[in-house]
């Protein structure tokens, strides 16, 4: 092999390894989340941030929690802590490269050890998929029901004292808090719910908590999950509450 060929051998290879180092590959298992830490160029990118902002906006008029911190502590939204914009979040279920799109990078979390003690990481993985990809016709955004929501409350619809419990739960098509939240027939209730990536990745994860745990845990998930407001408050989580959230917890840490 003569030298030059041996060069160029050599940097096609350190090539290679360079851009396998520098992916980010989501092990089974992993909460990947996509976002962005400078402003965004992308045209569709730059629509998508718009949207869930005014989504956040018209939340915080509406005084819904976003989740119900301990009492006393401030609600932790971990977009505003790092200065970032926090858009998609999925639990990995299938080992593979994640590319960047619409001008946003993807950062990788995974279980800690002590989530490890209270849940199943396979299990989370398998009922994500289960929700986004198995159920397909549920999955759906609350932007749109939230946008006009916060427009009924500007005519004077109801009170931001007193919003209606409405949101993702469906009680527009009969399904009560309690339905929803019975997570001892959680597949053939369920399914029955309208989700989106972050309300899939948290209920993916209290559900596998419920099934860890026993009979005193179970009962306290469900006792906790009474509340109506609580559920709505889990089930508008925007992708940097959930990351606080779970932070909080203890539940997640970055690579």
């Amino acid at each position: 092999m003569n030298n030059l060929f041996r060069v160029a051998i050599i940097a096609v290879v350190f090539s290679f390894y360079a851009s396998v180092v520098h992916a980010v590959y989501g092990n089974f298992g992993d909460l990947m989340l996509l976002y962005a830490h400078d402003s965004i160029k992308d045209p569709i990118g730059v629509k998508a941030e718009r949207e869930v902002r005014n989504y956040e906006e018209a939340l915080l008029h509406l005084k819904i929690p976003q989740y119900i911190a301990e009492e006393g502590k401030e609600i932790h939204d971990e977009a505003l802590v790092r200065g970032e914009f926090f858009y998609h979040t999925e639990i990995v279920r299938y080992p593979h490269e994640y590319e960047e799109f619409w001008g946003m990078s993807w950062r990788r979390y995974r279980f800690t050890d002590f989530a490890r003690q209270i849940l199943w990481p396979g299990q989370v993985a398998t009922i994500h998929e289960w929700i986004v990809v198995d159920n397909k016709n549920r999955y759906l955004l609350p932007l749109e029901r939230t946008r006009q929501m916060y427009v009924d409350y500007l005519n004077g619809v109801f009170s931001s004292d007193n919003p209606p419990i409405c949101l993702m739960i469906g009680t527009e098509y009969g399904q009560t808090v309690e339905d929803y939240t019975d997570f001892h027939y959680f597949y053939y209730k369920f399914m029955n719910k309208h989700h989106y990536c972050i309300t899939a990745t948290f209920w993916s994860i209290l559900k596998s908590l419920y099934d860890r745990g026993d009979n005193e845990y179970k009962q306290a998930i469900e006792d906790a999950l009474k509340d109506p407001v609580r559920v709505q408050s889990f089930d508008t989580l925007t992708a940097g509450r959930l990351i606080g959230l779970l932070l909080d917890w203890g539940l997640i840490e970055e690579y």
